[in-house]
C-alpha cells in the first residue's frame, strides 16, 4: 500500500498535463475574424515595407484588434519602430510587445 499515493500522485500529473496541453492548442488553433485578419496583414506590410529596420522576424496576431507582436528584433529602436508602425496601422486598437532583441 506504500505505492497508492505515488500512483495518485502520477495520474494527478498525467491529468495536469492533459488539461494544459489542451488549452495550448485551442490557443493556437483559435482562429482570427477577417477584421483581425485584415489587420495582422495591414501591418505586416507596413513592416515589409519599411526600410528603415529589417522587421521580417516580427510575428503578427490580432485578437478583436489587439495586435501582438512576438519574435526577434535586431535592437531596441527596431522594437520600439516596430511597435510605432503597429499603432499606425487603422483598427489597432492596442499593442501587446512581445518582441526580443537579438543578442
Amino acid at each position: 500500500m506504500k505505492f497508492v499515493p505515488q500512483v495518485i500522485a502520477a495520474k494527478l500529473l498525467i491529468i495536469f498535463s492533459l488539461l494544459l496541453g489542451c488549452q495550448t492548442i485551442t490557443e493556437m488553433t483559435r482562429r482570427e475574424s477577417d477584421k483581425d485578419a485584415a489587420i495582422s496583414k495591414q501591418v505586416k506590410e507596413t513592416f515589409l515595407k519599411d526600410k528603415a529596420v529589417d522587421l521580417t522576424d516580427v510575428n503578427v496576431r490580432t485578437t478583436d484588434g489587439s495586435v501582438a507582436l512576438s519574435g526577434t528584433v535586431p535592437s531596441l529602436e527596431a522594437r520600439e519602430h516596430a511597435i510605432k508602425l503597429a499603432w499606425k496601422v487603422a483598427g489597432v486598437q492596442a499593442v501587446v510587445n512581445h518582441l526580443e532583441v537579438k543578442k
